[in-house]
């Protein structure tokens, strides 16, 4: 599971790259994400092999994961990763 940081009064984009997974003709059409309690996601966006949340808050000292399901023309992939939040 992949881990990002970040600190409680940061609100970034966080991408998942499907590039290595999706076959020839294959693309990202939705994605079904809700964020857990104490952070909060403010916007998502698709391209052809990605999807970049919009993610901001969150206490300093805790952990978030996040689960996007991600749909495909063809298929569909949960993808997990895990935002740990510290005030440095």
């Amino acid at each position: 599971m992949k881990v990002f940081r970040k600190q409680p009064n940061d609100h970034l984009d966080y991408r998942v790259d499907l590039s290595e997974w999706l076959e020839d003709g294959d693309e990202v059409t939705s994605v079904e994400v809700t964020a857990p309690d104490g952070i909060e996601l403010t916007g998502d966006s698709i391209s052809t092999d990605k999807v970049e949340l919009w993610i901001k808050g969150g206490e300093s000292g805790k952990s978030y994961q996040f689960s996007p399901l991600i749909h495909t023309t063809t298929r569909t992939k949960e993808v997990d990763f895990l935002i740990v939040v510290a005030e440095i």
